[in-house]
């Protein structure tokens, strides 16, 4: 893979990635759309773990697919295969950064 053909899957993969978070988002988030992080702060809410240790268990449940994916070379669940915990991975990320950006300010 060169570099610009890097760049381009870049670009590809951050596209996918935003157009499935409109969708799953639009799940999860609660109230008609309106609390887009409800699914995380939900874990908080029910004493399960702090908001921001739920963005990252679930980052850890996709790494520990992506371990097994890559011990194995293979997924049991058909349907979803590693490139889906990767564009999970990139969501929770951005999902985590919008989370403490708008906590933050």
């Amino acid at each position: 893979m060169t570099r610009e053909e890097l760049l381009k899957h870049h670009e590809h993969l951050c596209n996918e990635a935003r157009e499935l978070m409109k969708k799953k988002n639009h799940d999860y988030a609660g109230e008609g759309g309106m609390e887009p992080f409800a699914n995380f702060t939900r874990t908080e809410a029910m004493g399960v773990c702090s908001t921001e240790q739920g963005f990252l268990v679930r980052v850890v449940d996709k790494i520990s697919r992506l371990s097994t994916f890559t011990s194995a070379g293979k997924l049991e669940v058909e349907g979803e295969g590693f490139h889906d915990s990767v564009v999970d991975i990139i969501n929770y990320m951005v999902l985590f950064s919008g989370y403490l950006k708008d906590k933050n300010d």
